[in-house]
């Protein structure tokens, strides 16, 4: 009995020794022993450039994907520490006034993101600094760098607030809010921009408002005159000045909690 479990024993680690040294036959009629292909990951083998367009427009839409990804290979943790990622990553997430202390970590990474000129966090910071913490300069500087980046509620704001100033910043203003093209057929987009605005603002500590100067029109140039929609009213018939002048009442209106 014995002997035969020291046979069955034999025979079981000479198959093992026969698998992991197995062989095959070559063209050639020789025997090859066969090898396991290493094979390298497919993130690992992309150029370095390529890893972080990839990655800066997975942040783009979602800091949750960006979080994941960087979790799922040492590639992408290494690429998502450059800095054209911070500047396109969404932080929509993430609200505009802590209302508790936010973590070292989540403090760093939106300071960073301010830094390095992402213009969501520009954006909110210019609010913050201009109407809760009365930095007026400063707050307006950032709404003027998001404004440069293309962000359409930072451009809004700080239209409205260089329009309500009057004079030669008046006319800045409107340069500004000319820019976002506002036609009847994307009225919509303005809605939404005041909307979000308005909710930003409800949650403020609202220390700085603004006060509205006259604003110089052109209506009695003719061809100036056209019809627009800037709220749920009638259509405004007049130039650029008078539908952007409604408008900044609006805005004031909003700020001043009045609506």
């Amino acid at each position: 009995m014995a002997r035969r479990e020291r046979n069955c024993r034999s025979s079981s680690i000479g198959r093992r020794k026969r698998k992991k040294n197995s062989v095959s036959i070559n063209g050639k009629g020789k025997l090859t022993k066969r090898r396991r292909s290493q094979r390298r990951p497919v993130v690992g083998s992309l150029p370095g450039d390529l890893l972080i367009d990839v990655l800066a427009r997975v942040a783009s839409s979602s800091f949750t994907d960006l979080f994941n990804a960087k979790l799922s290979c040492r590639e992408f943790l290494g690429a998502a520490e450059d800095e054209s990622i911070f500047q396109h990553v969404s932080i929509d997430k993430f609200p505009v006034i802590h209302w508790f202390p936010p973590s070292n970590e989540l403090l760093s990474f939106l300071n960073r993101c301010i830094d390095l000129g992402n213009p969501e966090a520009m954006f909110r910071q210019g609010m913050i600094e201009f109407f809760s913490l009365a930095r007026i300069e400063t707050g307006l500087e950032y709404l003027k760098r998001a404004t440069e980046k293309g962000h359409v509620e930072a451009t809004y704001v700080y239209g409205m607030i260089m329009l309500s100033r009057g004079g030669q910043s008046s006319q800045q203003g409107l340069n500004i809010l000319n820019s976002m093209k506002v036609s009847r057929s994307n009225y919509l987009k303005i809605r939404e921009c005041r909307a979000k605005i308005k909710a930003i603002i409800r949650e403020m500590w609202i220390n700085n408002s603004i006060s509205l100067n006259e604003v110089g029109c052109k209506c009695e140039d003719r061809n100036n005159i056209r019809k627009r929609k800037f709220d749920d009213e009638d259509d405004v018939i007049g130039c650029d000045a008078c539908g952007w002048y409604r408008e900044v009442i609006s805005f004031c209106k909003i700020v001043d909690g009045v609506v």
